[in-house]
């Protein structure tokens, strides 16, 4: 399904949150999912969104432990590279 749109509410459990090491985990976890565009943003602030593609844009959320995320996902492979990274 071309069209997929999934919205999965998701919570840093990582004692020291969204850092370099877990960024770098994501995006490379993507690589086997091409046709799959995923984001972050921060629950209480829907502007602030990540692509989850970008180690960079993933950090700059300031995801400490606790925070509540919305990973969002489209695409052909979005269902199978949300559940991954969920």
């Amino acid at each position: 399904m071309a069209g997929t749109k999934i919205n999965v509410l998701v919570t840093v459990g990582n004692r020291m949150g969204l850092h370099a090491r877990p960024a770098s985990r994501i995006a490379m976890m993507l690589a086997d999912y091409p046709e799959a565009e995923l984001t972050l943003s921060r629950e209480d602030d829907p502007r602030s969104s990540a692509d989850c593609r970008s180690v960079l844009s993933l950090i700059i959320l300031a995801a400490a432990k606790g925070t509540r995320l919305v990973l969002q996902g489209s695409g052909a492979q979005a269902e199978e590279a949300v559940a991954k990274i969920e």
